[in-house]
């Protein structure tokens, strides 16, 4: 493990120019690689450098080294919830608020809080600690990142429901991977580091097997080199979102993941035309294109909408206004027989754009990172 950089921990400590919160987030590529210690061994570095700290909130799950990492580093005690005749335990956000360290740890950002709490999300209850003024250490695992849906389906046939907004990571401070070799993850597994023998024996044959593991660490690895990938970029870029959600979604996560590539913000351009106009759609299609909107905007983009007739014109206006010089599209679905007669807006695009390049991704192909792409 790295040793703790003090002066690091003491930036992390300050706030920004806007008084708001440092934000740094400890990435793994699952449970028990060891992001609680680590962040709890950073804490005690922080502390030891005068560093006002606290353990928001901890969940050894059991585990004797995350339990031993405690130690006697200040604890907020939770707060007791009562839901169906259930006591929880959550956060204690208002108590956090309250005592108003300099810094305060907060595990498992994706976690979802009881009925009933004021915010529905823990990293909402993090933004909200962040707004206050106070700085905070988090962590979570890969899989539980928005913008990587498709490829966590893709790569473990799971749907994760607690998920977490790439903006979140995008505009944290500090990104730190916490990383293992797989078969020392698997390793630990089997000693009954992470989970009891029963539970541990079926996550080796399910979520634990090595590929999977593999495919998952890639993914952070990626993920990491995307949220801490240097200057601002001069690109900007941009991507003309669909009518159609089964291109739309697709190709929504492929481009902010090429955005997070090149470490630059981006926008989600929609050019409505009159047939597409609430009162011209059923409810279901109205639905599935808030829900793609709502994509753009959690994943990070800014998201413009446009009215014309005239798609491509308006696609090409834009880029110019707001100087674009990468634009994302879907690839036409359409035969070729028919664009001879009536050329899609792909088509008119490569043939009246100026100015920028164009990225035509083929949304019909594997969400695994194996889309065809032509430029």
């Amino acid at each position: 493990m790295r040793r703790p950089d003090p002066d690091e921990l003491l930036r992390l400590a300050g706030t920004t120019r806007a008084g708001r919160g440092r934000l740094k987030v400890y990435l793994g590529m699952a449970a028990g690689v060891g992001k609680s210690v680590r962040m709890l061994v950073d804490a005690h570095t922080a502390r030891e450098a005068g560093v006002d700290i606290a353990i928001g909130f901890i969940e050894p799950h059991g585990r004797a080294e995350t339990a031993a990492r405690i130690a006697d580093l200040e604890v907020i005690p939770r707060k007791r919830v009562a839901y169906k005749d259930v006591i929880i335990e959550e956060m204690d956000l208002d108590a956090i608020l309250a005592r108003h360290p300099d810094v305060v740890v907060v595990d498992e950002l994706p976690h979802s809080n009881a009925p009933g709490s004021r915010n529905e999300k823990r990293w909402q209850d993090v933004e909200e600690i962040l707004a206050a003024g106070t700085s905070v250490m988090t962590a979570l695992n890969v899989q539980h990142l928005e913008g990587v849906q498709d490829v966590v389906q893709s790569a473990t046939g799971i749907e994760i429901r607690e998920r977490v907004p790439d903006r979140i990571v995008r505009e944290a401070d500090s990104v730190v991977l916490v990383d293992i070799p797989v078969s020392e993850l698997q390793e630990r597994l089997r000693q009954g580091k992470i989970y009891p023998p029963e539970q541990a024996k079926r996550a080796l044959d399910n979520f634990f097997r090595a590929e999977m593991l593999a495919r998952l660490r890639e993914l952070a690895l990626l993920q990491t080199a995307t949220f801490t990938g240097g200057n601002e970029s001069e690109v900007k870029l941009a991507v003309a979102v669909p009518f159609d959600p089964e291109i739309a979604r697709p190709l929504v996560l492929r481009a902010s993941r090429i955005a997070g590539r090149m470490n630059t913000r981006w926008f989600a351009v929609y050019v409505r035309q009159q047939r597409e106009h609430p009162q011209n759609i059923t409810a279901e299609e109205h639905r599935k294109l808030s829900e793609n909107v709502q994509l753009a905007i959690s994943l990070g983009a800014t998201v413009v909408t446009r009215e014309s007739e005239d798609v491509a014109g308006a696609l090409c206006d834009f880029a110019r206004e707001a100087r674009i010089n990468l634009l994302v599209v879907g690839k036409p679905t359409r035969p070729g027989f028919f664009n001879r007669f009536a050329p899609s807006i792909v088509h008119k695009l490569l043939e009246r754009g100026q100015g920028f390049d164009i990225v035509i991704i083929d949304t019909t192909q594997t969400a695994d990172g194996g889309q065809r792409t032509a430029e």
